[in-house]
């Protein structure tokens, strides 16, 4: 049996990204992104080997977000594939730049403390506990409450968003400013995306 072929995962950053979904899909990528998402889902549900779900939570680690993009990247948020592409644009971002994502973090649980509850990182939060976080937000959305883990994600999400906003008011250069209000503005958007989608998924209405 050959080796897997592990690749690097493209270089894209949340913050960066623009996740609003496009122009809408031929009803054939349409379909193919419904069930390679449903299908990952089920393999991992009916499977009881902690292997599998460690491969499935390191997918765009190991086959790249590109490949994923190309999948789910256009499906809208209150659907299955678009709300687990933007799971793992999150968790690409955490695990690749997470000392960022900490710091903005730290910034935005001091304007909405309340959310930190719902997001379930440690206080203070560092970079193992993001990391480690992370990790089980993507492996709750297989292996147990896809609703929760969803929450979970849109609340970090807008705690960073939060803080992105806080961090482009300090901001003395006229342009990073400009760059960072974009960015939190986006973050912002999609943290609530995935907070529909969570809502979605608890009334059985995301497919």
């Amino acid at each position: 049996m050959s080796t897997p072929r592990f690749r690097r995962p493209a270089s894209l950053s949340l913050a960066d990204q623009d996740l609003l979904p496009g122009e809408p899909d031929p009803a054939t990528s349409t379909d193919l992104a419904h069930r390679s998402a449903e299908a990952l889902v089920a393999q991992v549900r009916q499977s009881a080997d902690d292997e599998v779900v460690r491969r499935v939570v390191a997918l765009a680690q190991t086959e790249g977000l590109d490949d994923l993009a190309a999948l789910w990247s256009t499906s809208p948020a209150g659907t299955l594939p678009g709300a687990l592409w933007r799971l793992y644009v999150l968790h690409a971002w955490v695990q690749r730049d997470p000392e960022d994502v900490v710091r903005r973090y730290r910034e935005g649980s001091r304007t909405v403390p309340g959310l930190r509850y719902l997001a379930g990182l440690s206080e203070p939060p560092d970079v193992p506990s993001v990391r480690r976080t992370l990790d089980q937000i993507l492996r709750g959305a297989f292996t147990g409450d896809l609703a929760m883990a969803l929450g979970r994600a849109a609340a970090v999400l807008m705690l960073v968003s939060y803080g992105t906003a806080h961090l482009a008011d300090a901001e003395p250069d006229p342009r990073r400013q400009g760059e960072l209000t974009g960015e939190a503005g986006r973050l912002l958007s999609t943290g609530e995306e995935l907070a529909v989608a969570a809502r979605l998924e608890e009334a059985g209405d995301l497919s």
